[in-house]
């Protein structure tokens, strides 16, 4: 029962019609396109449906484990001796599909249809793989007997159908054949051992000549030797100065190529310097002559007057428009003009004008054009200090994004761990707002305090600390760590908590095994200890629990490499893994190898430079410095600027007031004169008025033009020293643009010139290395080339294959070894004697025989090495696969035990030998009560809650590996009690909603109170002989309805 939902997944179950199948006579069956709960006591027929999708879409009666045949699936009540299963599946963009099947109890095989036609059980596959349904999958299907039986299963059993449950056929096709291989290398080793035992018979035959084949063969084999040795010394020299000179070669190119690329950057920085001097000096010329010219405008400008020309048409005006009014009021005007003669000269005798009054004047223009210079000069330098303000202003703001991109790799490092357990990051949000309570100090997560000091080394340091340590979080004090799991496990409820115990020793305390100098023969490049920088006690934790500080990496394999699994346990050579075992009975080491070049590293990916930290913020305390002393500097000269501006206002306000007191004295002398002879001409009648307007108008326009042309001049003088004032500017700040690019270009090319000078030297010392060594290197290859050939006319530079071998058998390459070596064999062959040609025949005779049957058994132990080196290559490229195939099985299975509250493990366990590939299996360990150990999953260790509790959760494992349209569990709560019942519920609610897929549950009874949502479609099985000719006979609804009515009556 719910709310009706959609299909949305094709292949999902829309319906199941039985007909005379099982306990079923004619039933259909409606599910719901999510978690279908089918529930009905036993017998009733809750696992027939199991039955009814397996047959009905192709899968094998035998997965199922109960009925032997098909014929027995028919209900024995049925007249017709057939039985029918219709399932009709669900299409997105199409009609659904209805598979049919008829099977039969007398024999005939059985048959099915597709959509009404009839097809075959190899077309009804290819539907069911092209809808991703597996019908013998136990991802899919988990019939009653399989879970019951599952803990009976060896290791071996259920790793084989754990990865065909997966799906992986690359898997499955590459594991047959490494078996195949098992059993021939097998077959080989067993001919070997007989012809072991036919070599063995030669051998004694031989020992009748045994002391003088002894002698020979000596003798032989260290002539043979001695030359081998002696070749070998001279290829080895060979190859050790042509290694030598292609490095020489190699550096030689890449500092020519330097000093190119630095001469390149050098030449427009000399073309720009070579130019600055007289660019310069031509520019401050410029300044000058510009500042003069302008300082002459301005005081020409402030100098020009034409009051007095104003104050003459003014009175010439006055004078036309009164000589029409003059004749009628003479007389009256001259009694006035006569008064106002009098009170001038009174006015002009009480206000004498002070005769210094245009020496102050002049003294001070003067004194302002000096101020003005001033102000000049001092906005001047006020624009060099915003220049240099601004320049320190980006400075510091390039310097604080380069600060807050190094944070944000910090950042990126707590977002990937919240992305990969979220518990995790959040108990890091809690510890940084509740450090005071511990008693000593507790570091983040180990993945947030380690800072791997080279990108390229992130993936050693990931790879061999694991995903578990990086995750978690470290003490120093012990009893920290039991108050910070109990607060983040216990109070907020976050399960994937992982806490350590460490003090803080120092670094030094972690010797290495071997100096560098002692590891730098074998490529070495650093101990993983040496890789990264962490707090002393998480380092201290690293190297006691991981030994970081005995695992090395060595850039490439060479011919030491294979000395170096008899001094480390673990060792990286450039992407690969190598881990040394001793075996306990045989002494013998083996040696494991895995590829890491292929994993993405997730934790450490965003690496952060603590040195470039250092320096940034070192260098933005420094320029924040220079900024403040400059904005002081800038406020300071502001300041300066202002108070010249009001000394130069206050000198404009005293030659204001000096020339209107001069020019109110000047008017005053005007006026009188003007009066005294206007007094004179209206004494008589001596004027014609015409004549007289016509002589004012004549000295109007004498006046109008003069007005005229000073307004001119004036506009011309204002215009002239506008233009030089932006050209002033304009240079001022061409001038600045210049002294900037030059302080920049002189610095960059001074160290441009110390790179050069250093890259030059070390050339010409190069060069000369060169030169001496490749004359040396020709010399050595012809001695070799003399001694054993070529390897062919296009590979010059390697011996003869066949001499190659000859010298790997001599078991070292070392130039002081193979001398050593010499020195032996001279010294021996002093002390033998010859043998004579008989016995030499003889010896030949019974060498022949005993070459034969040793290359007969060279050849069967090349054989196993071949077969032996398949297997090795199949199995690197399969075991990644099934390593990560079990990790991720692990991971889901350990999460949903602990979210139980048990604890679980899934683990790969491999035979005594690396080819025993028949002995691979999946081992599972779980543990139910607190203070127990993991114990293995068996039939008598754990009771039968607990089996189908384990069974059940390694199902739900798995259910994210494979995606398919729907699942089938049935009774998967065999033996439970009501609390486990009740947690594998909720765990199957949420697997389900996770992956949107449908799901079929059987179960003959429930808790009480199970919680039940949207999701959940109820199918109910009931028991009873009743006749049904079709499914709409007997409605469950309809039965609920009667119920109903009968209760309200």
């Amino acid at each position: 029962m719910g709310v009706k939902q959609n299909f949305s997944v094709p292949g999902s179950i829309v319906r199941i019609t039985m007909q005379n199948f099982m306990t079923y006579i004619h039933e259909t069956f409606w599910p719901g396109p999510n978690f279908n709960v089918t529930v009905g006591p036993n017998g009733s027929g809750k696992s027939s449906i199991v039955t009814a999708l397996c047959i009905g879409l192709g899968g094998d009666i035998s997965s199922l484990n109960r009925q032997s045949d098909l014929a027995s699936l028919v209900n024995n009540d049925a007249k017709s001796g057939e039985a029918m299963v219709e399932i009709e599946l669900f299409m997105v963009e199409e009609k659904n599909i209805i598979v049919t099947v008829m099977l039969y109890n007398n024999g005939n095989p059985p048959w099915w249809k597709i959509n009404g036609e009839k097809t075959s059980k190899k077309e009804l596959k290819t539907l069911c793989d092209r809808l991703q349904i597996q019908p013998g999958n136990m991802c899919q299907f988990l019939p009653q007997d399989v879970v019951r039986d599952f803990p009976t299963m060896s290791n071996q059993q259920i790793f084989y159908n754990t990865v065909k449950a997966v799906g992986d056929t690359g898997l499955i096709d590459t594991y047959d054949r490494l078996k195949e291989i098992q059993v021939e290398v097998e077959q080989l080793e067993d001919q070997a051992e007989t012809k072991e035992n036919t070599l063995a018979n030669l051998e004694r035959k031989e020992k009748k000549l045994e002391s003088e084949r002894v002698i020979f063969e000596k003798r032989k084999n260290l002539e043979e030797r001695k030359t081998e040795i002696e070749n070998a010394i001279k290829w080895e020299k060979f190859k050790t100065l042509r290694k030598q000179v292609k490095e020489t070669r190699d550096k030689e190119r890449s500092l020519k190529s330097r000093i190119d690329q630095m001469e390149e950057k050098q030449a427009p920085i000399r073309d720009f310097l070579e130019t600055y001097e007289s660019k310069v000096t031509t520019m401050r010329e410029q300044i000058e002559q510009a500042d003069r010219e302008y300082s002459a405008c301005c005081t020409k400008v402030e100098e020009f007057d034409i009051a007095d020309l104003e104050d003459q048409l003014d009175r010439l005006v006055e004078q036309e428009r009164d000589l029409t009014q003059q004749e009628h009021s003479r007389l009256q005007n001259k009694n006035r003009i006569e008064r106002e003669i009098i009170e001038l000269r009174q006015h002009l005798a009480k206000n004498q004008m002070d005769p210094e009054t245009d020496t102050k004047i002049t003294e001070l223009s003067s004194k302002r054009s000096k101020h003005e210079n001033s102000l000049q000069r001092n906005e001047q330098s006020m624009n060099e200090i915003e220049f240099h303000h601004s320049t320190l202003k980006r400075e510091v703001e390039k310097l604080e994004r380069a600060e807050a991109q190094l944070q944000d790799k910090k950042n990126r490092k707590l977002e990937t761990l919240r992305r990969e357990n979220p518990d995790a990051f959040n108990g890091v949000m809690w510890l940084r707002d509740n450090r005071d309570m511990f008693r000593a100090p507790v570091h983040d997560p180990i993945m947030l305090t380690l800072d791997v000091k080279d990108r390229n080394f992130a993936r050693y340091v990931e790879s061999h600390i694991g995903r578990a340590d990086l995750e978690g979080f470290v003490c120093e004090d012990p009893d920290d760590v039991n108050l910070l799991t109990k607060q983040l496990r216990e109070n907020l409820r976050l399960r994937k908590i992982n806490a350590f115990h460490s003090s803080p020793d120092p670094p030094g305390s972690f010797a290495h095994p071997y100096s560098k100098e002692e590891m730098s023969k074998f490529a070495f490049m650093e101990y993983i200890s040496d890789m990264y920088s962490a707090p002393d006690a998480v380092h201290a934790y690293l190297c006691r629990q991981k030994a970081l500080h005995q695992v090395p990496v060595f850039r490439e394999e060479n011919n030491f490499s294979a000395q170096l699994k008899h001094k480390f346990h673990n060792y990286y050579i450039a992407n690969q893994k190598f881990n040394t075992r001793k075996s306990k009975y045989s002494g013998e080491l083996s040696t494991g190898m895995e590829d890491i070049g292929s994993r993405k590293v997730i934790r450490l990916a965003a690496t952060v430079d603590r040195q470039e930290v250092d320096r940034v913020v070192a260098e933005l305390e420094q320029k924040r410095k220079q900024f403040g002393i400059n904005a002081n500097r800038q406020t300071t000269m502001g300041r300066t600027c202002e108070n010249i501006k009001a000394e130069i206002s206050k000198l404009n306000v005293l030659i204001g007031d000096l020339r209107a007191v001069k020019k109110d004295f000047s008017s005053k002398q005007s006026e009188l004169a003007m009066k005294e002879r206007t007094l004179e001409q209206l004494k008589e009648p001596k004027f014609d008025l015409n004549s007289e307007r016509e002589k004012i108008r004549a000295e109007k326009r004498k006046v109008v033009k003069l007005l005229s042309e000073q307004m001119f001049k004036m506009r011309d003088l204002t215009h002239n020293s506008v233009r030089k004032e932006n050209e002033r500017r304009t240079l001022h700040l061409a001038f600045q643009n210049i002294e900037s690019e030059n302080s920049e270009n002189s610095e960059r090319l001074a160290g441009l010139n110390r790179e050069l000078e250093t890259a030059r030297a070390e050339h010409t010392e190069i060069t000369v290395l060169w030169d001496r060594d490749k004359r040396a290197l020709q010399e050595k290859h012809s001695e070799a080339r003399k001694a054993t050939g070529i390897l062919s006319d296009d590979v010059k530079y390697k011996p003869p294959e066949a001499w190659q071998k000859r010298f790997d058998k001599l078991g070292s390459s070392d130039e002081n070894v193979l001398a050593a070596l010499l020195d032996e064999c001279e010294s021996e062959l002093k002390h033998i004697k010859k043998i004579p040609d008989k016995t030499i025949v003889d010896i030949e005779a019974m060498k022949e025989k005993l070459a034969l049957a040793r290359e007969e058994k060279e050849q069967m132990e090349t054989d196993m090495a071949n077969k032996t080196h398949e297997a090795a290559k199949l199995r690197r490229k399969w075991i990644n696969g099934v390593e990560l195939l079990v990790e991720n099985i692990n991971d889901r299975f350990g999460s949903m035990m602990a979210e139980l509250g048990y604890a679980g493990q899934i683990s790969l366990s491999q035979g005594k030998r690396e080819i025993d590939f028949s002995s691979y299996g999946v081992k599972i360990q779980v543990r139910f009560r607190v203070g127990h150990e993991l114990q293995d999953l068996s039939k008598g260790t754990q009771s039968g809650g607990e089996k189908s509790v384990t069974t059940a959760v390694y199902m739900m494992a798995l259910q994210e590996l494979t995606q398919v349209p729907f699942r089938c569990v049935d009774e998967i709560n065999q033996g439970m009690d009501e609390r486990n019942e009740r947690a594998i519920w909720a765990q199957l609610l949420k697997v389900c909603q996770e992956h949107q897929a449908q799901y079929f549950y059987m179960a003959p009874k429930f808790p009480y109170s199970l919680p039940f949502n949207d999701q959940v479609t109820m199918l109910i099985c009931n028991n009873g002989s009743v006749e049904k000719t079709g499914h709409k006979v007997f409605r469950t609804k309809q039965f609920v309805e009667s119920a109903r009515k009968g209760r309200r009556r």
